[in-house]
């Protein structure tokens, strides 16, 4: 089967997204002919990492502008993707939505048949944002979504009723799409995220990242810094917590904001580190530096964070909000505290922190999930079946 993964993310230097074209890509390659068609970025982040087995195709020449996400990615495809066709005759034209990378390309005849993962909608997005409440900073992109959310869901609905085979990444957001936008596609499945184990197994003795450290209990916020990911409900949380716990928060965006949101509250900033874009490569050390990972997110639905960190065997307290529900169970494989809730995020923090020993079991209880029901291989080889039921069979 000859497969085109077209993603405007590739490698997970990105986002989740990037991340889920990467580990799909790796997990596919011995079980088809896999092509990635990306952005100029994407390149450039594949051809750092060694990706036998896999073709890579730039269609966009700046792939780093904020455009090269949304529209312009989407008239790239417009353009070039029915050449890529022609030459390599795809069995299987695979999407993420919410970019909707082939709405364009839809109109143009290609010969696979039409695949889309669905990790989020706009809907879900919005309403994230909008639970996150108006104190919370908003980038430009959240901005734009609530502003012509209108608009954007007329679209969001015909894209989607339009897709014959989807995959889901929780029940949680395959419910919300298909009632929204009631859908009925002919091949459809819920198949999870899926990460590799291998990267997050636990640093030999020795390592920087487990020492004894002097410098007091470490948490980890790993994600985009925008509203709908709670990072005020942390903030906030930090300000009732011990002294000597620190934070540290990795992520892509614009810090500024957030800082004079930690002032205000009386954070102080010796206790709050915003590190900017991690490399993937370094995010496994990052797990493990941690005493625990948080993510308070208002809208979630199948986090590669989550998954990342309980591979990692990092104790791991979340929002119990859209999809997390779905991979943590609370007090067994991790602690769940409701969206926006910042007691409640100060108990568990404090909970965790205070019990080594339970934290300890706990997380190696998410670990064992994670090898049982989130792996790549899980994840590639359930995937594959759906392409081959969309293309009316298995293909070769």
């Amino acid at each position: 089967m000859k497969v085109c993964l077209l993603t405007p993310e590739f490698l997970p230097t990105w986002g989740g997204i990037g991340t889920y074209a990467y580990n799909l890509a790796m997990g596919l390659r011995d079980r088809a002919e896999v092509h990635v068609v990306t952005t100029a970025r994407g390149g450039v982040a594949a051809s750092a990492r060694s990706l036998d087995g896999i073709q890579v195709h730039v269609i966009h020449p700046d792939g780093a502008s904020k455009a090269g996400l949304g529209l312009s990615f989407q008239l790239a495809a417009f353009r070039h993707l029915p050449r890529l066709d022609r030459i390599h005759s795809f069995d299987v034209v695979h999407a993420n939505h919410a970019y909707m990378s082939d709405l364009l390309a839809r109109l143009r005849r290609l010969s696979g048949a039409r695949a889309v993962t669905v990790h989020t909608t706009l809907g879900t997005q919005v309403e994230g944002t909008l639970r996150a409440g108006g104190r919370a900073p908003r980038d430009a992109r959240e901005k734009t979504i609530a502003r012509w959310r209108p608009v954007f869901r007329k679209v969001e609905g015909r894209y989607l009723r339009n897709t014959a085979a989807m995959i889901f990444v929780s029940q949680w957001v395959r419910n919300h799409a298909v009632s929204r936008y009631r859908l009925a596609p002919r091949v459809s499945a819920i198949i999870p995220n899926g990460i590799s184990m291998e990267p997050f197994a636990r640093l030999p003795p020795g390592h920087d990242a487990d020492r004894n450290r002097d410098d007091g209990q470490t948490l980890l916020f790993a994600g985009r810094l925008l509203a709908l990911k709670g990072i005020e409900t942390l903030l906030r949380a930090m300000t009732r917590l011990d002294r000597t716990i620190r934070l540290l928060l990795a992520g892509p965006g614009d810090p500024a904001a957030w800082r004079g949101m930690a002032d205000a509250i009386g954070l102080d900033r010796e206790r709050c580190r915003f590190l900017g874009s991690v490399p993937y490569g370094a995010m496994p050390a990052l797990y493990h530096r941690a005493d625990a990972v948080v993510l308070p997110s208002f809208s979630e639905s199948c986090p590669m964070v989550a998954l990342e960190a309980m591979a990692s065997g990092t104790p791991l307290i979340a929002a119990a909000a859209g999809g997390v529900r779905e991979i943590v169970t609370d007090g067994e494989s991790g602690w769940l505290f409701p969206p926006g809730d910042v007691d409640g995020l100060v108990d568990r923090v404090e909970t965790v922190l205070s019990d080594a020993g339970r934290a300890r079991e706990v997380a190696a209880r998410a670990r064992g999930w994670v090898e049982e029901n989130a792996t790549v291989e899980r994840m590639a080889d359930r995937t594959l079946r759906l392409f081959e039921e969309a293309c009316g069979g298995a293909a070769s």
